[in-house]
């Protein structure tokens, strides 16, 4: 178990750091876009379409890095009043709920992706672009994101045996 877990943690990270490079791709892409467009006076069509498809693919493949590294919002006022036994309980439901949103948001996107890839569905824009590569996040984000959600519901209840105090940390508390 602790071999997947660090597989997927190490799929996660790679998703992660791909959404960093993707931030880079954006801005040096609205560099070009602002150079050509103000000194040459032609701008790229394209930056704003492929701005889209970034900003889509940022959010996407970040999911699962973002859980793994505890950044997603908690509100955590409730459980900071409860027993710590129940705290840690509750911990593990609602990773679990989360992890089953996940899963079926995985599942219908990649049903949704094999529709684009049967249907050879293409944007609007007049670069008519192959929807199913900019899709491809969409099921590969969730997919991940799930699979460290399950990994982290194991490791929370192993550490609820070992008698530990599951800790919030990271995020944005509320």
């Amino acid at each position: 178990m602790e071999r997947i877990g660090r597989l997927i943690e190490t799929l996660s990270t790679l998703a992660g750091h791909a959404s960093g490079w993707i931030v880079i791709l954006i801005l040096t892409l609205t560099m070009v876009e602002v150079v050509t467009r103000y000194v040459f006076r032609q701008p790229l069509i394209l930056c704003d379409e492929f701005g889209g498809y970034s900003l889509f693919a940022i959010c996407f493949l970040g999911l699962g890095y973002c859980a793994r590294e505890n950044g997603h919002i908690r509100i955590t006022f409730v459980v900071e009043r409860i027993p710590s036994r129940v705290g840690n309980w509750l911990r593990v439901i609602t990773l679990f709920l989360a992890f089953l949103y996940a899963a079926v948001a995985s599942k219908v996107s990649w049903e949704f992706l094999a529709a684009s890839f049967q249907r050879n569905m293409r944007s609007n824009s007049w670069l008519m672009t192959p929807l199913k590569w900019p899709q491809m996040a969409l099921p590969v984000g969730f997919t991940l994101f799930a699979l460290v959600l399950l990994v982290q519901v194991f490791q929370t209840i192993r550490k609820i045996q070992e008698g530990q105090r599951i800790e919030e940390s990271g995020g944005e508390s509320v």
